[in-house]
């Protein structure tokens, strides 16, 4: 029987209403939320996320067994979209017609972002990283950002929201671009030819470079896996980390912070940050408590390193 027909589990239904039943204390100022967070809620995979008044569950293809249990313990009537795997997706209550599209919006600290509960992976919006936005958002005033692996422009609206004198946001591909102008868009903020660069970031920085370009601070997100370039360049965040912090530092003004953010267990910028004259850390920070790292993973950190 499929998704949606079996009866639930009892001891899945326990844990989503226990991981439900911690949420509702937290406060976020925000309505897009990690309501059940893999491993450290205790399933492996499974992701349930709360976006204004929509839910949508993800996982791997054998996620969606759990699906049954997930409606059971959600609120009555929730709508919910899912995705398991790259073939399973779907949202309901089936046909209706209001969610045949499922382009969303919602807030984080007053701004406004759009996000697509389906078919992608990704959302457009990584919740992960809403307090390192915060903090982009508090530091950014008066100053020249350069946002790398922009992907929907969520740190160039935060800075540009938190009086950044410009922001650039570096990606190369031509949708996520268009989506991250629709998210400045949405919140009134300006755009003109230079907010946005359709490039490789390690191809950015080397032009920025050779032009004398500076920038007061700049936010390197590299994608967790490899990702293709130009010409079949590759980014591996394992591999490239130290080369595009020592790039991100040659195009920094005296007196200019970086943002590094990095999710993998074994890896951090501590020392390529120091290697390339940038010792001194202004922030440390990770996700917001609706995130629970599984034992032995530190989960999302993000690190604001300076001169000193």
């Amino acid at each position: 029987m499929g998704p949606g027909v079996d009866a639930p589990d009892p001891v899945t239904v326990g844990l989503v209403r226990r991981a439900l039943s911690v949420r509702e204390g937290l406060s976020l100022d925000t309505d897009a939320v990690r309501l059940f967070d893999g491993t450290g809620d205790g399933l492996d995979r499974l992701v349930i996320e709360r976006f204004g008044p929509w839910y949508r569950a993800s996982g791997a293809p054998e996620d969606a067994v759990h699906l049954p249990a997930i409606r059971a313990a959600l609120p009555a009537d929730a709508p919910l979209f899912w995705r398991f795997g790259n073939e399973q997706l779907g949202a309901a209550p089936a046909g209706d017609a209001a969610l045949a599209d499922a382009r969303r919006e919602v807030t984080e600290g007053g701004l406004r972002f759009g996000v697509e509960l389906l078919p992608n992976r990704n959302t457009g919006l990584f919740l992960d990283a809403r307090a390192a936005r915060r903090w982009v958002r508090a530091n950014c005033e008066g100053r020249r950002v350069l946002n790398l692996f922009s992907f929907t422009g969520a740190f160039g609206v935060a800075a540009a929201a938190g009086g950044a004198r410009s922001t650039v946001n570096v990606d190369p591909v031509p949708r996520v671009q268009q989506r991250a102008e629709e998210n400045y868009r949405r919140n009134g903020l300006a755009v003109d030819g230079r907010t946005f660069w359709r490039e490789d970031a390690l191809e950015a920085l080397k032009r920025a470079r050779k032009a004398g370009a500076a920038f007061d601070a700049i936010v390197l997100d590299p994608p967790p896996a490899p990702t293709g370039g130009k010409r079949g360049a590759r980014v591996d965040v394992t591999q490239d980390l130290a080369r595009l912090v020592r790039a991100s530092a040659a195009v920094l003004a005296p007196g200019g912070w970086l943002l590094v953010l990095v999710a993998h267990r074994q890896l951090d910028a501590d020392a390529p940050a120091a290697e390339a004259g940038l010792a001194h850390v202004l922030w440390r920070g990770t996700s917001d408590a609706d995130f629970v790292p599984a034992e032995g993973s530190p989960g999302l950190r993000a690190v604001a390193y300076t001169a000193g």
